[in-house]
């Protein structure tokens, strides 16, 4: 089979992990994958490189910033201008539906005669991330597009995988027969990432070995203030704790590190390679994945998990949607509550107790190998495709 993705996002953030996860295991099965997505710098011309097997064609985009997430029509036209020079394609899967993703796959799709899968990965409009986590100004003048975009094209699909169980429910709410919608969470990459000795890691990122660090990861960061606030609470109890950022610093994280007095206890990284994330993680003591029950977060399949999973270290959540439903299943880490208190008691826990902290490092890793891996949900899109191709 030939597939092509289509996804909304800047080369190596976000949804592209997902894509480039699956489309990893349908290459090691035979099939051929190409993926595009938005070059992090090209305005007017794309660029072309072969990841894992995988053809990456990165498309010019004339935004900057938060808006090079899939709103340019000049994106969108010349994805669409690129699908009349494509190999004959069997299935085009649009990873979630901004105009320059869903407008080149209907288009590509029709034109080689190709089934469309639908991917949703995220709860955007409709009470969701633009309205939690955008400017008011934007919520006025995007929220009713975002919406629309989400939700329109959703039923032009053969098939729509979806990364949660709330997902699910909207996509059954927009009249998507459930035999159509597909449960596919993203998974870990337990090659990439794998376990290795903490003095090690921290050896290699010239990071302090004898004390207590615990970790923040990620590009979008959700749920960070929860995360630093309760940081203050262990830091009350462990002078010499650690606080490690591994991603971008915005304002508002200043704002609280400063408020809180922690400057001299916070490690900011800035964006660091996905190369580089296996000696991150393993430096850590205890990973966090601050996840309050908010609409986008029921919606959102984490992709981090995946990664902080493989690398055998224990995380401490908040039990909502089906992240709180696997942990509850498995011993990798704690459950705890929304405050920073509650949190926080949570990540003592497991600095003083370093033993059980190995235990559930381990069971995280074996999870990682086993049910959340992407061996797995590449097996089960592959027959989702299959079984759409006559």
């Amino acid at each position: 089979m030939n597939i092509l993705m289509l996804n909304h996002n800047v080369k190596e953030r976000s949804t592209y992990f997902r894509a480039m996860g699956l489309a990893r295991q349908i290459v090691r099965k035979g099939n051929h994958v190409t993926i595009m997505t938005i070059s992090p710098h090209q305005r007017f011309r794309g660029t072309y490189s072969r990841v894992d097997g995988v053809d990456v064609i990165e498309t010019p985009d004339l935004f900057t910033g938060p808006l090079r997430t899939g709103w340019d029509l000049w994106d969108t036209v010349w994805r669409m201008i690129k699908g009349h020079r494509l190999p004959h394609v069997n299935i085009v899967h649009a990873f979630d539906n901004r105009p320059a993703v869903i407008l080149p796959s209907l288009y590509i799709s029709r034109l080689h005669g190709a089934r469309l899968c639908s991917d949703w990965a995220d709860w955007w409009g409709r009470g969701g991330v633009i309205e939690a986590k955008r400017p008011k100004l934007v919520k006025i003048l995007f929220g009713g597009v975002e919406t629309f975009f989400e939700e329109h094209f959703r039923t032009y699909a053969s098939a729509v995988t979806v990364t949660s169980k709330a997902l699910r429910s909207r996509a059954i709410d927009l009249g998507i027969q459930p035999d159509r919608i597909f449960y596919i969470p993203s998974g870990a990459d337990t090659e990439r990432i794998r376990p290795m000795a903490r003095e090690d890691a921290r050896s290699t990122l010239n990071l302090p070995q004898h004390v207590p660090i615990i970790e923040y990861m990620g590009f979008v960061q959700y749920g960070i203030d929860l995360a630093i606030r309760a940081f203050k609470v262990v830091h009350d109890e462990l002078p010499d704790a650690r606080f490690l950022l591994v991603g971008p610093v915005g304002k508002r994280v200043e704002h609280i590190v400063n408020e809180l007095d922690l400057r001299e206890n916070v490690i900011f990284t800035g964006i660091q390679p996905s190369s580089a994330m296996a000696h991150w993680l393993a430096a850590a003591d205890v990973l966090l994945l601050p996840y309050q029950d908010t609409i986008y977060n029921r919606g959102r399949g984490p992709i981090k998990l995946g990664d902080y999973l493989a690398s055998g270290r224990p995380v401490v959540t908040n039990p909502v949607g089906d992240l709180g439903e696997l942990f509850a299943r498995e011993k990798i880490g704690f459950l705890a509550g929304e405050s920073p208190s509650e949190f926080a008691h949570k990540i003592l826990i497991l600095l003083r107790d370093k033993e059980l902290a190995q235990v559930m490092g381990r069971n995280a890793r074996t999870v990682a190998e086993t049910s959340e891996n992407w061996e797995r949900y590449g097996s089960r899109l592959l027959g989702l495709y299959q079984s759409l191709i006559p």
